[in-house]
């Protein structure tokens, strides 16, 4: 896995990368001078750059290492750190010794000035070894922090892809259940015009003329997750005066829109399920005539909706009110996009109101 994502320039990300390493140097060279081993201060930091810079030189190395090592096996991967170890106590000394005796050559002392020391001589070896006892928590400090940052860039990364995973997963139920929607309400119709045929030929060919423009307004909009609730009432209102044709003087519909609802989004044919379950199972049942509201306002950041019928409610004298799949759908419907951000309920009230609360967007 590649960590060093082009997220900055080149540049930039070096130019990072060194402010860090002389943030060290000045950490650890005032470290040295207030501890009294080194003054005055500049020459306290600059006898810890010659340390730290030459990590800076090596640094890269071990995180390339990391990487390779990162993508093997893991006992490959503890041998590999193993060698690195090895190499950085053996390596870091040698060029930190090395940069240490041309300076001192060049008269540039900038700590103890003591004699070069010949390189693999004795006293040499035991300061490596000494030496070694520093490199290596440092090693193993960059080692775990560079493994640190590739998991939680790993984590992260499995994060975002099971979220859009999940998002994809999601559209896809939405669009199955929204397309059962198109041919139910299909052949509810037809059912209803059918109705019709015999008992009025002339209000049957209205009632098909009208279903055609509903059908029309359903193909385009069928690429449409969300639209206005204007558009949305608009579509229940042709759907009700077909039903009207069919029940006549038995069906009465009162419409309570606050106009300040009319601009708020809502999902594509989420009321139409709803209206057309308290039609077909409340008001056409009874012999009576029936009344039919439809309710929508703005409240507190949220859009409330209501559909009230005068039927039999939820309790008849079967013991249950069916509800068909339009309530099963706009539930799982509403859960899917929203979550517990919406409420959904059924309750008695001179009949059944169905009720729904989902966030106020704009259209």
């Amino acid at each position: 896995m590649d960590i060093a994502r082009e997220r900055f320039p080149r540049q930039l990300r070096w130019a990072l990368y060194t402010a860090l390493w002389l943030l060290l140097c000045t950490v650890f060279g005032t470290q040295l001078f207030l501890a009294g081993y080194v003054t005055p201060w500049p020459r306290a930091v600059a006898a810890e750059s010659v340390y730290w810079l030459a990590w800076w030189l090596f640094a890269p190395a071990v995180f390339w290492w990391c990487g390779r090592l990162l993508d093997r096996s893991p006992w490959l991967r503890g041998l590999g750190l193993l060698a690195g170890a090895g190499v950085a106590l053996v390596v870091v000394p040698i060029v930190y010794q090395s940069v240490g005796n041309i300076l001192i050559a060049l008269g540039w002392c900038f700590g103890p000035c003591d004699a070069p020391l010949t390189l693999f001589s004795a006293v040499w070896v035991r300061q490596v070894i000494t030496n070694a006892g520093v490199n290596l928590p440092v090693y193993a400090g960059f080692v775990l922090a560079w493994h640190a940052l590739a998991f939680y860039r790993e984590a992260r990364d499995k994060q975002l892809r099971a979220a859009q995973l999940e998002a994809l997963l999601n559209h896809a139920q939405l669009d199955a259940l929204r397309s059962q929607l198109n041919p139910h309400f299909l052949f509810n119709s037809l059912h209803s015009i059918a109705e019709l045929v015999h008992q009025d030929p002339a209000l049957a060919e209205k009632s098909i003329v009208r279903l055609g423009e509903l059908l029309r307004r359903v193909l385009e909009s069928s690429n449409r997750a969300e639209l206005g609730l204007e558009q949305e009432l608009d579509f229940i209102r042709g759907y009700v005066e077909i039903e009207q044709m069919r029940l006549g003087e038995r069906l009465s519909v009162t419409w309570e829109i606050e106009p300040d609802a009319l601009s708020i989004t809502v999902p594509s044919l989420i009321l139409q399920p709803l209206v057309e379950n308290a039609i077909q199972h409340g008001i056409a049942p009874m012999a009576t005539p029936g009344r039919l509201a439809i309710r929508a306002r703005r409240r507190d950041g949220f859009l409330e909706i209501e559909i009230a019928d005068s039927g039999p409610g939820l309790s008849s004298h079967d013991g249950t009110r069916p509800q068909g799949i339009g309530i099963a759908n706009t539930r799982a419907r509403l859960q899917a996009l929203y979550g517990d951000r919406h409420a959904f309920e059924l309750r008695q009230r001179d009949g059944l109101v169905v009720s729904l609360r989902i966030p106020a967007a704009g259209a």
